[in-house]
C-alpha cells in the first residue's frame, strides 16, 4: 500500500514538474534568444543610443547635456557648440542626447539622470506633440535601442522595466526572424548608425536641403496648445530636475526648431500664452524665445522638427547664445552662418500605368494635377491604380478625401509619382485589404502616424525595399502590416 502511495506521489510530482517546465520553458527560450543572439538593430539609428549613453557616462569635466528627441539628433552640432562656448571661456563637454520620438522622452531622461553631476547643465528640448509630452514610450522600439547594450535596462526604474518586459516578446520575435534569416535590420537613408559621427551628432549623412513635398509635413502640424502636456509628465520632469539639482547641476528649457509652414497659429497672443504656461509649469528657467525657433522651411530636412545640415548650424548658434545669455556671458559669438538652402523643384519624370485615369476627378495645380475624388465609375471598382499622367500632365498627389468612405474598393495601387499620403486617406474603407506602393525607397513617399486609420489593410512594397521601409523612421510605425511583393 505504501509502495503504491509512493508511486502515486512520484507520478504526481513528475506531472507537476513537467507541467511547470511546459509553462516556463517558452519563457526560458524567449529570454535566451533575446539575450544571447547577436544584436540585430545595431546598424540602424537605434544602435546610436548605446554610443550616446556611453559618451555621456565617460565624459569628463563639466557637461552641457542636450536632452530631447530627434530634433536634438538632427539639430545640435556638439563640436561647434563646444568651440563657441570655449571661446567665451566656458569649458564644457557637449553631449547630444536626443534620438527618436517613439523611444520616448522619459527614456532619454531616465538614461541621463544618474550621469549628471556637479557643474553640469541640462538643456531640455522636447518636441511639441502629445506623445512626446507624456510618459509614453514604445517598449518594443526601446528594446531595438537596448539591443546593442542590454546593460541600459538596469538604468530604469521598476515602472519602465515592467513595461519593457511586456514588450520583450514582440521584440524577440522580430529579432529572431532577422537572426534566423541571416539579415540584420538594414538602415534606411539618413536613419543609420553610420550617419552619426564620433560625438553622436548626425553629421555623416549629407542633408543639403528640404526634401518634404511642399516643404512641410502636412500630416503633423505643430500647435501651441498647453493641453498636449500630460500633468504626470510635468511632475516627472520636475522630479528629474530636483534630482539633478541635488547633484549640483542646473537645467533649462529650450524650444525645438519648428517649421514655420507647419505651425497652425504663431500669433503673439498664442505664443505668449504657451510660453507662460511652460514658465508656470516647470520649476526651472526657460532660456529661449519661441519665435527664434520657428524657422523658415528651407532650414528643414524631412520633418517639421528635423533640420538639414545648414539648419543644424543656425539652431546650434542660437542655442549657444541662449545658454551664454543665461550664464551672463557677454563674449562675442564668432560663427559664420550659412546661406539659406535653395529647395530644388522635385519634378516628376517617367511613365506609369494610367489605365484607371477615368476613375478619378482632378484639379489642376500649376503644371500638375491633384486627384480630388472618384467618378461614378471609380466608385464601382474593387481595384484602383492611382494614375501617373492625365492629359499630358503628371499627377502629384491625391487628397485625404479621395478614397475616404469607399466601401467597394479592395485594392489600391499607388505609383511612385505620389510623394505623400495624408493621414486618414482610407478612413471608412472597411473592405480595403491591400495598399500597394511601387516606391523603391521609403524616402520617396512621406507618411504620418494615422494613414490606416479607419481601415484594416496590409501595405505591400517591393520586396527589395521591405527592410528599408520597416526600419524607416516614419514607415516603421506600420512595420506590423508591411509586406514585400
Amino acid at each position: 500500500m505504501q509502495k503504491e502511495q509512493r508511486g502515486k506521489m512520484w507520478r504526481t510530482a513528475v506531472t507537476i514538474i513537467v507541467s511547470v517546465l511546459a509553462i516556463i520553458m517558452p519563457f526560458i527560450v524567449v529570454f535566451f534568444v533575446g539575450i544571447c543572439t547577436p544584436p540585430q538593430y545595431a546598424d540602424t539609428y537605434y544602435g546610436e543610443l548605446h554610443d550616446m549613453y556611453a559618451r555621456l557616462k565617460q565624459a569628463e569635466g563639466k557637461k552641457v547635456v542636450v536632452v530631447g528627441n530627434s530634433n536634438v539628433a538632427f539639430g545640435v552640432d556638439s563640436a561647434l557648440m563646444e568651440g563657441i562656448l570655449k571661446s567665451g571661456d566656458l569649458d564644457y563637454t557637449v553631449c547630444n542626447f536626443g534620438l527618436y520620438g517613439s523611444i520616448g522622452t522619459k527614456v532619454m531622461l531616465d538614461l541621463s539622470r544618474d550621469n549628471i553631476g556637479e557643474g553640469d547643465i541640462v538643456i531640455f528640448v522636447p518636441e511639441i506633440s502629445n506623445q512626446l509630452l507624456s510618459l509614453y514610450f514604445s517598449a518594443e522600439e526601446a528594446w531595438y535601442a537596448l539591443d546593442s547594450d542590454m546593460d541600459m535596462f538596469w538604468e530604469f526604474g521598476n515602472d519602465v522595466r515592467g513595461t519593457l518586459v511586456g514588450g520583450f516578446f514582440g521584440y524577440v520575435a522580430k529579432k529572431y526572424a532577422l537572426w534566423s534569416g541571416g539579415t540584420p535590420a538594414e538602415p534606411s537613408g539618413v536613419y543609420a548608425h553610420s550617419s552619426f559621427d564620433e560625438r553622436c551628432d548626425l553629421k555623416n549623412y549629407e542633408r543639403p536641403y528640404n526634401t518634404m513635398p511642399g516643404g512641410a509635413d502636412v500630416n503633423n502640424y505643430i500647435e501651441f496648445n498647453s493641453s498636449q502636456f500630460d500633468s504626470g509628465f510635468i511632475d516627472y520632469v520636475n522630479e528629474y530636475y530636483a534630482d539633478i539639482r541635488a547633484a549640483g547641476a542646473e537645467m533649462y528649457y529650450s524650444f525645438p526648431p519648428m517649421n514655420r509652414d507647419a505651425v497652425k497659429d504663431a500669433s503673439e497672443e498664442t505664443l505668449d500664452e504657451f510660453y507662460g504656461f511652460i514658465c508656470d509649469s516647470f520649476d526651472f528657467p526657460v532660456i529661449s524665445d519661441i519665435s527664434d525657433y520657428i524657422m523658415d522651411k528651407e532650414w528643414f530636412y524631412d520633418s517639421n522638427f528635423h533640420l538639414n545640415s545648414s539648419g543644424m548650424t543656425v539652431r546650434t548658434v542660437q542655442l549657444v547664445n541662449d545658454i551664454k545669455n543665461q550664464l551672463g556671458n557677454t563674449s562675442k559669438t564668432d560663427a559664420i552662418l550659412p546661406e539659406k538652402p535653395v529647395m530644388p523643384d522635385p519634378g516628376i519624370e517617367g511613365e506609369g500605368d494610367n489605365s484607371c485615369a477615368d476613375c478619378f476627378t482632378y484639379e489642376q495645380d500649376g503644371n500638375y494635377y491633384i486627384i480630388t475624388g472618384l467618378t461614378d465609375k471609380g466608385r464601382e471598382q474593387k481595384e484602383l491604380i492611382v494614375p501617373y499622367q492625365v492629359n499630358g500632365l503628371y499627377v502629384k498627389e491625391f487628397t485625404a478625401e479621395t478614397f475616404a468612405g469607399n466601401t467597394t474598393v479592395v485594392s489600391i495601387t499607388v505609383q511612385d509619382n505620389i510623394g505623400t499620403m495624408y493621414d486618414g486617406s482610407f478612413d471608412g474603407c472597411k473592405n480595403l485589404k491591400e495598399l500597394v506602393l511601387l516606391h523603391s525607397s521609403p524616402l520617396d513617399i512621406s507618411v504620418g502616424y494615422y494613414l490606416t486609420r479607419g481601415c484594416n489593410c496590409s501595405i505591400y512594397v517591393p520586396e527589395e525595399a521591405l527592410s528599408a521601409f520597416v526600419n524607416n523612421y516614419f514607415w516603421g510605425v506600420y512595420s506590423d502590416v508591411l509586406y514585400g511583393r
